[in-house]
């Protein structure tokens, strides 16, 4: 099987930037959240929606492209919610992010040139393999439904995000041990240059283990 040198094409983006436009932009739902829900404060997860749509919709886009959906189900207020999407995304550096509404967090992380490339290497294989269902845990009308209709409410923990693949049928695959059970997925700076993270190479390995 034809497999991906994720390094090397991630050195190729640092040394020519304007190729990584062309990359495989990870998709993510809910796509669009009313302005109206929660004063407009509602940025990642759809605190007035359905639910169980976000996540079909989630669904029929990972049957028709081959990929698998990754659910994250935590809340607009979980900070580690905010930092799991950026990280997926392949923020590194200074990044900025909400938490219900509040003027927001700047994650400035003192990066190295391997956080630049381990970030993209996570960057390329969660785009494409995955298509990220943000599932709202607390206000939603259906959160916990989405758990049941899937078979994860068997799995849940204490804490959020909560974060598991499905299969093609939308049904509980593998979940993922979260920063409070695997202590080396967080990476923390405390102080002045207070900073909150993900190890990208271990939390790379933990969602290459949610694959069937």
């Amino acid at each position: 099987m034809f497999q991906i040198n994720f390094k090397l094409i991630s050195i190729i983006a640092l040394l020519f930037p304007g190729l990584a436009i062309a990359d495989e932009i990870l998709s993510i739902y809910p796509k669009t959240i009313n302005k109206d829900c929660f004063a407009g404060r509602a940025i990642s997860y759809d605190e007035c929606g359905l639910q169980r749509e976000i996540l079909h919709s989630a669904l029929r886009e990972a049957n028709k492209t081959d990929k698998i959906v990754l659910v994250v189900y935590g809340a607009e207020w979980c900070l580690w919610c905010h930092v799991f999407k950026e990280h997926i995304k392949g923020k590194f550096g200074e990044f900025n992010y909400k938490l219900e509404g509040q003027a927001g967090y700047n994650l400035n992380e003192m990066h190295t040139d391997q956080d630049i490339l381990n970030a993209n290497n996570l960057r390329l294989f969660a785009a494409k393999t995955f298509v990220v269902a943000n599932i709202e845990a607390q206000y939603s009308f259906d959160g916990y439904d989405v758990l049941y209709e899937s078979g994860a409410e068997k799995y849940i923990k204490d804490f959020i995000p909560f974060i598991f693949t499905t299969d093609r049928n939308g049904q509980f695959l593998r979940g993922m041990p979260s920063t409070h059970e695997l202590k080396p997925l967080e990476k923390k700076r405390d102080g002045d240059d207070w900073y909150r993270g993900y190890n990208r190479k271990i939390l790379l390995s933990e969602l290459k283990k949610l694959l069937n």
